[in-house]
């Protein structure tokens, strides 16, 4: 589907602009209101999937926001091999957003050892930004299966209770 815009013309690339928007509404908005709150999700996945990734990340002080803003906004597209990302893509026009969080949780999951190693931020803030670079997401069918057996007890009722609590939070 998505490999389908660099054939098509400027119509089809809207609609596909349409549809993106309407599976992330209001990712870019002004406000970017469910994205933050999407990033306020993650942090409580994390917390409940890799509790002790999340505890050395919370360690440091750093809002988890602060690396994982630039996956949901940008989709992967800058952090994944382009044909893994095709592959996230076509997931979440088949499956919905739901997929963005399986992605980043695996993340967590997949580098749980190189975490607990980090003893200071600027490690952190490295360890972030070359993430995605280490080969391990090159398989892209390799490396999505993986994403859904190792986040197969993430449910999309859990996902839409937390944007719900965590919108309640940040509207009051």
């Amino acid at each position: 589907a998505v490999v389908s815009t660099q054939s098509t013309g400027p119509e089809e690339c809207f609609w596909l602009l349409v549809a993106l928007v309407d599976i992330l509404p209001d990712y870019h908005s002004n406000k970017m209101t469910c994205l933050n709150n999407d990033c306020l999700v993650l942090n409580d996945l994390v917390r409940k999937t890799v509790p002790q990734t999340h505890s050395v990340v919370s360690l440091f002080g750093l809002p988890l926001q602060m690396f994982v803003t630039k996956w949901f906004v940008c989709l992967f597209v800058d952090v994944l091999p382009f044909h893994t990302v095709l592959h996230v893509w076509d997931t979440l026009f088949y499956e919905g957003n739901k997929i963005l969080f399986r992605v980043a949780v695996y993340q967590f999951i997949l580098h749980k050892k190189e975490l607990k190693k980090l003893n200071d931020p600027s490690g952190l803030a490295m360890f972030f930004r070359d993430l995605f670079w280490d080969g391990k997401a090159w398989d892209n069918f390799e490396y999505m299966k993986k994403v859904f057996k190792k986040t197969r007890r993430m449910k999309r009722k859990y996902i839409e209770q937390k944007r719900m609590t965590r919108a309640t939070e940040t509207e009051v």
